[in-house]
């Protein structure tokens, strides 16, 4: 790994608020102009995010799998394929909630727990201010957890436009060493190789730069493959774009 492409600040979680120990502005030039990886440190509590992540797996399991996505609503599906438009293969479960004030009370409060704070953080760094709703027309929010399963799931190299999105978040659900003991992301940057999986504990927000090319290592390899499984490694991600074109 280039040492120098990750900075680590640390960070708390603040009535609500996450307060890093850098001022936004440094961190977003951080990200958007020197293309560093900045890892958030510590800002959600294992047990909190540990929560979140079970909260959404008991969901999952009393709500029938989806064939195709729907993003108007709540719902999950297992993606076992190769993305159409960067044909990049995939394979792992992710749980989608466009949705939120119709997801059941329990669920609706530990996804606001992680939601909210990372809409003001992204609000903090983007000027852009979201709601959990979807407009008539344009971006919105699309708030997701996906599970890459023990026993391989991994997403290949793939890229996304820079715009609208600008900065991507991926938030560490599940603990290394404890929950799943491989998988990880890696960012191309430049002529660099980033790894990030002994970097980012569980709480922690890996912040980088929407247009940089990665890809997410195989989840414990070495494991029997097992959908109904909570077994390997849990992220979740704060995506902002328009479905609609």
């Amino acid at each position: 790994m280039s040492e120098d492409r990750v900075l680590q600040v640390p960070a708390r979680l603040v009535d609500g608020v996450i307060a890093p120990e850098m001022a936004m502005e440094d961190l977003r030039a951080e990200v958007m102009e020197a293309g560093r990886i900045v890892m958030l440190k510590g800002v959600f509590a294992d047990a909190d995010a540990t929560a979140v992540r079970t909260a959404v797996a008991d969901w999952g399991r009393t709500t029938p799998l989806a064939d195709v996505d729907d993003f108007a609503g709540n719902y999950h599906r297992r993606r076992c394929m190769i993305s159409r438009l960067q044909q990049a293969p995939h394979v792992f479960h992710d749980y989608n909630f466009n949705d939120l004030d119709q997801a059941p009370e329990v669920l609706r409060e530990r996804l606001r727990s992680l939601f909210d704070p990372l809409r003001g953080l992204y609000r903090e760094l983007t000027g852009t201010a979201t709601t959990f709703a979807v407009p008539e027309s344009g971006p919105y929010v699309h708030p997701q957890l996906i599970h890459y399963p023990a026993g391989g799931g991994f997403f290949a190299r793939h890229w996304h436009n820079l715009e609208p999105q600008q900065l991507g978040f991926i938030v560490s659900l599940s603990k290394r060493g404890r929950d799943y003991r491989n998988g990880g992301t890696v960012f191309q940057i430049g002529d660099d190789r980033v790894e990030t999986e002994t970097v980012q504990d569980i709480g922690d927000i890996c912040l980088w730069r929407y247009d940089h090319p990665h890809w997410v290592t195989q989840s414990d390899l070495g494991d029997k493959f097992d959908w109904d499984s909570d077994a390997g490694r849990w992220v979740a991600t704060y995506a902002y774009f328009d479905p609609r074109g």
